[in-house]
């Protein structure tokens, strides 16, 4: 260790006096931390001081890194960029990277560039040249809107390949909800235009017209005592108007800023970041992450900046932030290079401005105490459910299975995890059943608990808790496989669902009177199930991961039936083989699409001859009819609340 450590020391003193950026490394070469400096050579002849540079992770750091490699470059501002690329690159342990944001944000996207440009709602930005209205907080209020709007303004609604490939309108046209820009001369790009901009003048704000218009036809359900459409009116009015409408926060005279206020706040090594966000001078959007780390608040800040914009698809004119940062010059200069626009970083000290710092202080502040009061109630929530079920470890991360088919077709299984009670989607996972009789239920468990372990295996990560849907069976069949692979310190449970039961006699089921058993928690070595009180907290947590995994095997299990219906469907028409079935699906964009194509355009598919196209057509017939009756049920009774229109309304009323 001397000889490793007075390696270190060499390599520190051999270091140069210019900027750039230095990787330290352990033994095996991975890369735990990436800096920055002005000064390489003062910078990391820091780490060797006793107490390092002041800040308690560099400690831990010092006591692995074995090495270190320094990267020069010709500026301070060259070194921040690389330093970021070399951080997202590496992702080392000491550094801070900012994990992907799961927040339910949403945010429509229209490419303007396109002549009949669509609207659709997407999660995240991307630097495609198409033009981005949001981030809008409420993903369901935003698509209800978004099917108020389309009646309003009928866009089109199928993908540029639909597009490009439609000789006939769809049943979307038929409807009233597209003006089918897709048949030549039914729509002209100037008309076409109107429509959108009415579209994005009330996603904007700017108007209220579609707001009143359904403020009236409320008010006139209401005078003819249709009291339950006036309800849907009110609700729907409500969801438009808290998309739509926003704040007049604006800022003295200065209406039409687009700025970004940063407030920090900290308790030992918790910090909280609050972030406001300010377009054409309106508060639209907050924001807020936790970060664990020692750093020093104004180097804190900075490594949220640069990984916060690094990601970001817009960049404002201006980021205010509530300390001055080291290298403040540099970082602007990389946030314009970034934006394509100058963007000032400001720290006001006084005026407007100072306010709105103030009261992201203020946010971050409060965000903070509920962050502790909510992380409280969870972890007492484990604990119970730990007593309760005599778990050996408190199950801190719980994954959850469950198996779906449909008489053992399209045998499918789900995996899902909750990390301290709440759902941790991008550690769910998928399974197809294929090793046995996939109508057995218990052999399917185990086939998936034993490839589930083996992966565990690899990587060196268990979870806390292993939940099981189902009984003393199939808890037995996984309780071999767990032998199999000699693991210890896992809990291992299985939640049997409650049953209908009547009262009295209800094994003869004569009893009108219907009710439910309880759920049942069925532990390894013990012969009789845990029954908890019904409205215990730790048994919601049981079944919510419990229904949440049914929910995502019921899911995939169907959408691989709905692929294999419609597989099925075409294999049994004569004269459709592979290849004439992918040229099906490609040319119409799914097997929906090809149910509800006319006899034209199934003939003017490459290889599809009019006799096959007239047998396509024949043998969908029944289908298509009762998927247009549908959309128009569902027209109908959306039109008896708010009349569909072609035209928009009048812009900037």
């Amino acid at each position: 260790m001397a000889d490793e450590r007075s390696l270190l020391e060499r390599q520190i003193d051999a270091a140069p006096n210019a900027p750039g950026c230095y990787l330290f490394r352990d033994d095996a070469g991975t890369v735990l931390y990436v800096g920055k400096a002005i000064d390489i050579h003062k910078r990391v002849r820091s780490y060797l001081r006793p107490g390092n540079d002041g800040r308690a992770h560099i400690y831990f750091l010092m006591e692995r890194a074995t090495q270190v490699e320094f990267v020069v470059t010709a500026n301070e501002k060259e070194a921040l960029i690389l330093e970021n690329n070399l951080i997202k690159r590496f992702r080392p342990r000491y550094n801070i990277v900012l994990a992907a944001d799961d927040a339910t944000y949403v945010s429509v996207r229209m490419d303007l560039r396109h002549p009949y440009p669509r609207a659709t709602i997407v999660h995240k930005y991307k630097r495609d040249g198409a033009t981005y209205f949001g981030p809008f907080a409420s993903s369901d209020k935003l698509r209800e809107t978004m099917d108020t709007l389309k009646r309003a303004f009928p866009l089109r609604l199928c993908s540029d390949h639909v597009l490009g490939n439609r000789t006939r309108p769809c049943v979307y046209h038929d409807i009233g909800i597209c003006c089918a820009p897709c048949v030549p001369g039914r729509i002209s790009t100037d008309d076409y235009r109107r429509h959108v901009d009415g579209l994005i003048d009330v996603l904007k704000g700017r108007d209220k017209s579609l707001l009143t218009r359904i403020e009236a036809e409320m008010n006139q359900a209401a005078g003819n005592l249709e009291f339950e459409k006036a309800a849907r009116l009110r609700d729907r009015m409500r969801a438009v108007a808290a998309t739509v409408t926003r704040q007049r926060a604006t800022v003295g005279d200065d209406r039409t800023a687009d700025r970004d206020v940063i407030g920090l706040y900290r308790e030992a090594d918790r910090a909280l970041i609050s972030l406001l966000v300010y377009r054409e001078g309106q508060l639209i959007d907050t924001s807020s992450r936790e970060i664990k780390s020692l750093l020093p608040d104004e180097e804190l800040l900075a490594g949220f900046i640069e990984a916060w914009y690094q990601q970001a698809a817009f960049i404002p004119d201006e980021v205010l932030t509530p300390l001055e940062l080291e290298g403040a010059e540099a970082l602007s200069s990389w946030l314009s290079d970034k934006a394509e626009h100058r963007v000032r970083l400001l720290t006001p000290r006084q005026g407007d401005k100072r306010k709105l710092v103030e009261l992201a202080q203020t946010n971050a502040r409060h965000a903070l105490k509920v962050r502790d009061e909510t992380q409280q109630r969870e972890r007492e929530l484990l604990k119970q459910l730990q007593e309760a079920a005599g778990l050996e470890n408190l199950p801190v991360v719980m994954e959850c299975y469950d198996i779906s088919h449909t008489q053992g077709q399209e045998t499918v299984a789900s995996g899902v995890c909750f990390v301290e009670g709440k759902p941790e989607k991008s550690l769910y996972r998928k399974y197809r059943v294929k090793s046995h009789d996939r109508n057995d239920d218990f052999a399917s468990m185990e086939e998936i608990l034993r490839r589930r372990l083996e992966r565990a295996r690899k990587e060196e990560r268990y979870p806390d808790l292993i939940v099981i849907d189902g009984g003393a069976g199939q808890l037995g069949r996984v309780q071999k496989v767990f032998e199999e692979f000699n693991i210890v310190g896992i809990d291992l449970i299985g939640l049997a669902k409650s049953r209908d039961k009547g009262e009295p006699g209800w094994e003869s089921g004569y009893s009108a009177r219907r009710q439910r058993s309880d759920e049942r928690i069925f532990v390894p070595g013990r012969l009789e199930p845990i029954t908890l009180d019904q409205r215990s907290p730790a048994l919601f947590l049981l079944m919510r991961i419990r229904d949440e995994a049914h929910r995502f095997a019921v899911t995939f299990h169907r959408e691989l039936a709905r692929k294999a219906a419609v597989a099925s469907g075409l294999d049994s028409i004569d004269g459709i083989g592979p290849k004439r079935k992918k040229a099906l699906i490609k040319r119409f964009g799914s097997p929906r699409g090809v149910k509800l194509a006319g006899l034209e355009e199934l003939a003017s598919v490459e290889g599809i001859s009019r006799q096959v196209a007239q047998r396509i057509f024949e043998h969908f017939t029944q289908e298509r009819a009762e998927i247009m009756a549908r959309e128009a049920a569902r027209t109908e009774a959306a039109q008896e609340e708010l009349p569909a229109t072609g035209e928009a309304p009048p812009i900037g009323h």
